[in-house]
């Protein structure tokens, strides 16, 4: 049972009517996701009830239409609501206006709600928002968002209460950590600077203990105590006011921090009198205070005229940074996630009864979804000023872009339903590989060194990346292959021949885009170093890439694989592609060695014994596969007994 009370959802979890009011917790679950939840199984339930019945409301001809055109009229309902922006009260602090200003941070000029966003979710592994403890502080005691924390932060210097030492937002996972600074652990492992500030000391030895260390023999501890000393060490250089640098340059000048400005106008109108104060650091320095002294309108005022400087200075940076507000509030590539997991359970539905209406439903389903998918990669190409493609997050959101649109081509030619699956399988995955990856920080953070360049981020580095997209296409298409065979009777020759064909076109493509890419790749490198070819991981990457699938070609011309040998191959193509786009990158050497990360290299194993598995479920013999005893007893039948082929 859920319950819908004060905009948080309450959920009964067991059949006893007793509990303790301290069992009581509002789920991190947004409540819409409940209520979309809900529609969902209900709307799939009526499909099933109208359209298994022989005497449905509507005749199946024009349910055909109606069932498809209800579900994208709710698509579009869920992302046009999703969109809508949050409004700012007439009486209270106007925020959202305040997250709009922008700022420079890390060489980008961003709005301050990005890097409010991006340091909380930094600190507190993951959430973009915090919920504080102390309720009269606010308006309402719910969850605020992470530009509310940074004005905390910005003033906990001069408060009194110092409300921001009281916000739970450093995770602490690590037991022994846990120990040193005196803690507990409790659900969310989210602690507030008050509570361990006793142990700061104790943290700053163990941290320069193990900053001492080589990195090969730093531990669990080691890297937690570093990793929360990073943190405190971030959250510092915000309350003094050293970061983010939010005082607009002059003519031949860099942005500079609040503080740093604020005395340099003070130095100078102390020489000269007559100079005056900086009126950006002087509208800046009152919006602060009067969020101080909760004075709302004061705040407004100095907010709206500081707007106005920024507005007539930078004109294009201030149009910018609005539209990333919007675009971060309105989070597109998580309601994609959501309504492309829809897609596939429809998909999955189709299998089972209605598959002419559901596979139209999830079609028409899956487009509206892969024109917000793409809006939103248009949207980071808008905000960056660069091609879609330009470090491991944006490479993860172009290949679930790339996936989907090559599927939906799929779907339109055979019109068999698992060009529907397919996309919406990739197209969910790879944006939830996209959501672990912006854990780590700015996703539209300045361009690597290698990088660095338009023409051949719009050339080389796109090819390269289509060719992983097709690649994980028929890999996929591959796998599809196999769990049809093995676990479902609609593996019939027919559909055994048209899923090859599939996959057989796929791998051209994929074959066609890698190797052009790989040349490209090593014309940019001849210019840029001298040199045509280095192997370099990712350059080798990306030639397993070409070998892989002209291996898959060449055996299925000279006849070494038939159907089912070039679905595994296929699948075995995943593998390949998967160490050519994060594999590569965890070994720390060569041109490309970006994009480190420990759970990747876990996630790379944990997907290659995924396929592995996968391939070796594949070479069980055919006569053991669900799909071929059921041919076999078909064609034992008398042709006169056979039912007719609809």
């Amino acid at each position: 049972m859920a319950k819908l009370f004060i905009n948080l959802v309450f959920f009964q979890t067991t059949k006893e009517l007793s509990f303790k009011l301290s069992e009581i917790q509002d789920g991190l679950c947004p409540t819409f996701l409940v209520w979309l939840s809900h529609s969902a199984c209900s709307f799939i339930l009526a499909c099933i009830l109208i359209l298994s019945s022989r005497r449905g409301l509507f005749p199946m001809h024009k349910s055909n239409l109606i069932v498809p055109a209800i579900a994208v009229i709710l698509g579009f309902a869920y992302f046009y609501f999703q969109a809508a922006q949050p409004s700012d009260p007439v009486e209270g602090f106007h925020i959202q206006e305040f997250a709009r200003l922008p700022i420079v941070d890390r060489g980008r000029v961003k709005p301050m709600d990005t890097f409010a966003r991006v340091s909380l979710m930094v600190m507190n592994d993951g959430f973009q928002t915090f919920k504080p403890d102390i309720s009269k502080e606010y308006e309402k005691d719910k969850r605020q968002p992470a530009v509310r924390w940074l004005l905390d932060v910005m003033t906990s210097r001069f408060s009194d209460n110092h409300i921001a030492e009281k916000h739970k937002v450093f995770r602490i996972e690590n037991d022994q950590l846990l120990g040193l600074l005196a803690l507990q652990p409790r659900p969310g492992l989210r602690y507030s600077i008050e509570e361990f500030a006793p142990q700061i000391g104790e943290l700053e030895k163990a941290g320069k203990a193990a900053d001492q260390k080589e990195n090969s023999k730093k531990d669990a501890f080691d890297k937690s105590v570093l990793q929360l000393a990073h943190h405190l060490q971030s959250y510092m250089e915000i309350a003094s006011l050293q970061t983010p640098l939010v005082i607009p340059a002059g003519k031949g000048e860099d942005w500079k921090p609040f503080m740093q400005a604020a005395l340099e106008s003070r130095n100078a109108n102390q020489a000269d009198p007559n100079a005056g104060m900086n009126p950006t650091v002087s509208k800046f320095g009152e919006m602060l205070l009067s969020y101080l002294k909760n004075e709302p309108l004061n705040f407004n005022k100095a907010l709206a005229e500081y707007r106005e400087l920024i507005t007539k200075e930078l004109p294009e940076q201030s149009e910018i940074s609005g539209f990333e507000v919007f675009f971060n509030h309105f989070a597109p590539f998580y309601h994609c996630i959501v309504v492309y997991l829809f897609v596939f359970l429809i998909s999955c539905f189709a299998w089972v009864t209605a598959p002419a209406t559901l596979n139209k439903t999830a079609f028409w389903l899956c487009i509206l979804t892969l024109l917000v998918h793409t809006w939103a990669l248009g949207s980071r190409m808008h905000i960056q000023g660069r091609p879609p493609v330009t470090n491991l997050y944006s490479s993860a959101i172009f290949i679930g872009w790339g996936c989907v649109l090559g599927c939906l081509m799929l779907e339109g030619i055979y019109k068999n339903g698992i060009g529907n699956i397919v996309g919406s399988v990739t197209g969910s995955l790879t944006l939830l590989i996209a959501q672990h990856l912006s854990a780590e920080g700015d996703t539209l953070e300045m361009m690597q060194a290698v990088l660095d360049t338009n023409f051949w981020l719009a050339t080389h580095v796109t090819c390269v990346t289509l060719g992983y997209t097709a690649t994980f296409v028929a890999g996929f298409l591959g796998i599809i292959y196999v769990v049809m065979g093995i676990v479902t009777t609609t593996l019939t020759p027919e559909r055994d021949k048209s899923l090859t064909q599939m996959i057989y076109g796929v791998v051209c493509f994929a074959m066609l885009f890698s190797f052009v890419g790989t040349v490209l790749g090593g014309i940019w490198a001849d210019q840029s170093w001298g040199r045509f070819w280095g192997w370099d991981p990712k350059e080798n990457g990306a030639l397993l890439i070409v070998i892989w699938n002209a291996i898959i070609l060449h055996a299925r011309w000279g006849g070494m694989a038939k159907n089912r040998g070039v679905a595994l191959l296929a699948i075995a193509g995943n593998m390949v592609t998967g160490w050519s786009w994060f594999g590569t990158n965890q070994l720390g050497v060569g041109l490309h060695a970006y994009g480190f990360n420990d759970q990747l290299a876990w996630g790379l194993t944990a997907f290659w014994l995924s396929q592995l598995g996968l391939i070796g479920v594949g070479l069980i013999p055919r006569q053991y596969w669900l799909s071929s005893r059921m041919v076999s007893k078909t064609s034992s039948i008398p042709a006169k007994l056979q039912p007719k082929q609809a």
